[in-house]
C-alpha cells in the first residue's frame, strides 16, 4: 500500500518518538505509536508495527539472557498461543468498517490496564494470564504489552527485562503468522515497517545519548496520553461509522 510522503514523514517521527521513550525506559513503542499510527494511516498497524514490536525485544534479549526466568516461559508460551488463537477469530468476525471501534476500545483497555497496580506476583496463572491477554491485545492492535506488564509489575527489573523479552519476540511472530492466516500480513506489511526502521534505529542511538538528560516520569505520561487521545479518537470515528 503506497502511503504519502508527508505521512510516512509524521509516522517516523511517531516511531522515533515511541523508540526513543523504550531505548530510556525499557517499553513504550507500540502504546505510544499504534493509536498514533492507526490515525495517520490504518495500515501501519498492526502488522508493521509487530515487525518493529518484534525486533525490539531481540536486541534487549542478548543483553538481559540471564535474567530470563525459564519456568515462566513453559505457562507463558501456552497462554500468548491460546490469546493469538482467539485474536485470529476476532480478527474474521469483526467487518472493516467496525475495525476501528474495536481498535479503540483495545488501546483504551490497555490504557487502563497501564494505570492498575496491585499487590500481585508472576506466578504461573498470573503469567499464563497475562500473556493471553498480551497475545490477544497485541495481534489485534500491536500492543500486547499492558497485561504482561501488570503480571510482572512486582517482579525484579531484571527479570521484567528478560523474561518479557524472550516472551515478546516470540509471540510477535506468532501474530504475525495469525494475521498472516486471516490476510491481514503481507509482503506492504515488511516494506512499511522497513521503511520505519531508520525512525527506530535513530531513536535507540538519541535514547543513549540524550536519555538521561531527560526525567523518565514524564515519559509514562505522554505515553498514556497520547493513547487515550488516539484509542478514544478511533473509538468515536468507530462508533460514527456504524451510525
Amino acid at each position: 500500500m503506497d502511503i504519502a510522503w508527508g505521512a510516512w514523514l509524521l509516522a517516523s517521527v511517531v516511531v522515533f518518538i515511541g523508540s526513543f521513550m523504550q531505548g530510556v525506559v525499557g517499553y513504550g513503542v507500540a502504546l505510544f505509536s499504534a493509536p498514533l499510527l492507526f490515525l495517520i494511516n490504518p495500515a501501519l498497524v498492526p502488522a508493521p508495527l509487530l515487525i518493529i514490536g518484534g525486533l525490539m525485544p531481540l536486541m534487549l534479549l542478548r543483553a538481559n539472557w540471564r535474567y530470563v526466568k525459564k519456568q515462566d516461559l513453559f505457562f507463558a508460551y501456552p497462554g500468548s498461543v491460546l490469546g493469538v488463537l482467539l485474536a485470529t477469530v476476532l480478527v474474521n468476525l469483526f467487518a472493516q468498517t467496525s475495525w476501528q471501534l474495536v481498535f479503540g476500545v483495545a488501546i483504551l483497555a490497555a490504557v487502563v490496564l497501564s494505570l492498575m497496580r496491585f499487590n500481585i506476583q508472576p506466578t504461573k496463572p498470573v503469567v499464563f494470564s497475562g500473556a493471553f491477554g498480551s497475545g490477544l491485545m497485541g495481534t489485534l492492535t500491536a500492543v500486547g504489552g499492558p497485561p504482561l506488564g501488570l503480571a510482572y509489575q512486582n517482579a525484579e527489573p531484571g527479570r521484567i527485562r528478560g523474561t518479557l523479552s524472550a516472551i515478546f519476540a516470540p509471540l510477535s511472530v506468532l501474530s504475525l503468522t495469525a494475521l498472516g492466516f486471516s490476510g491481514m500480513f503481507g509482503w506492504a506489511d515488511i516494506v512499511l515497517a522497513a521503511g520505519l526502521m531508520p525512525a527506530v534505529i535513530a531513536g535507540f542511538f538519541a535514547a543513549k545519548r540524550l536519555g538521561h538528560r531527560i526525567p523518565t516520569y514524564l515519559f509514562p505520561k505522554i505515553m498514556l496520553l497520547a493513547a487515550t487521545l488516539g484509542g478514544g479518537y478511533a473509538l468515536v470515528r468507530g462508533i460514527l461509522n456504524l451510525i
